[in-house]
């Protein structure tokens, strides 16, 4: 095995040409110098200089070991980069807990601005079907929603950071009549048959529901799906009309139209968990500025 701070002062000689230059380069005497190279020699067996003049020079032995060196240098260089980073608590990664749009269209976003940034961070993106981040392997950056008249969720291990609020739209066909209108209240979607794609349990279905029975009505529905994209499609066929979280509604199909609702407007709190143990890493701080940029009102 060879020592590298040896191979270090070798090709520190190899590249500045001589011992003395070596020696001011790296802060030795080159007494010192001499010492290191001499005993690389031994560890090798190889004659890696020769005399030259009143100095000496590579040999072709020299000049191919400082060459074949480079990679493993450099992947020394990288180690303690790694090594510098689990001591400050960074890593190489960087886990992105979200929900479906977020998913869909802010997190392409952030992680464009972040691979310029930290070209060597890998990602992990999951969908958080759970109420709550636990056990290992939990995500650093964790975006959920809330119901806004809700207090604010609490997660160990987590600090919470508020986003932004987000209206709700309905979906519907083009040849529905309530594309005459610019603004849907609520009270006139109780005559229509709806397609729903959320559980009464989960937020979004309980943002929903709060929604109708403040307006005086339960929805009946024709349909049930398992996600945005699914409902979109049958309120674009007809089958009933969707009330979908603004984010999600992406490029509609041709036939569609959507329009905001109004008495009462819908709305979803969107939120960010950071990890305390991972806050310190830039690629993590990075993506909680890029999601406050994303979110801020225009």
């Amino acid at each position: 095995m060879l020592d590298v701070n040896r191979l270090r002062v070798f090709r520190a000689v190899v590249a500045s040409g001589s011992v003395q230059a070596a020696a001011l380069n790296l802060g030795y005497t080159p007494s010192a110098i001499s010492q290191h190279v001499s005993a690389l020699q031994r560890e090798t067996g190889l004659q890696l200089f020769e005399k030259s003049g009143r100095g000496i020079s590579a040999t072709p032995t020299g000049r191919a070991l400082a060459a074949q060196s480079d990679e493993v240098m450099n992947n020394l260089a990288r180690l303690d980069g790694v090594v510098d980073d689990l001591r400050e608590g960074r890593t190489g990664t960087l886990a992105i807990s979200c929900f479906a749009s977020a998913g869909e269209q802010w997190i392409p976003l952030v992680a464009r601005s972040l691979q310029r940034d930290f070209p060597d961070v890998q990602f992990t993106v999951d969908l958080n079907e759970q109420p709550s981040p636990t056990g290992p392997g939990r995500p650093d950056i964790d975006v959920r929603t809330e119901q806004p008249e809700d207090p604010p969720t609490r997660v160990n291990g987590y600090t919470r950071y508020e986003l932004t609020e987000e209206p709700y739209w309905v979906v519907f066909s083009s040849d529905n009549p309530l594309a005459e209108l610019n603004v849907v209240p609520m009270s006139a979607l109780a005559d229509h048959r709806w397609v729903m794609d959320n559980q009464d349990d989960d937020v979004c279905g309980r943002i929903v529901r709060g929604a109708t029975r403040a307006a005086g009505f339960t929805p009946r529905y024709s349909a049930q799906t398992v996600d945005h994209h699914t409902s979109i499609a049958f309120a674009a066929a007809g089958i009933g009309v969707a009330v979908i979280p603004q984010l999600a509604l992406g490029v509609l199909p041709a036939d569609a139209c959507s329009r905001p609702i109004a008495d009462p407007a819908p709305r979803r709190r969107i939120v960010v968990f950071v990890r305390d143990n991972a806050s310190a890493n830039p690629a993590v701080a990075r993506t909680l500025q890029l999601l406050r940029d994303i979110t801020a009102p225009v």
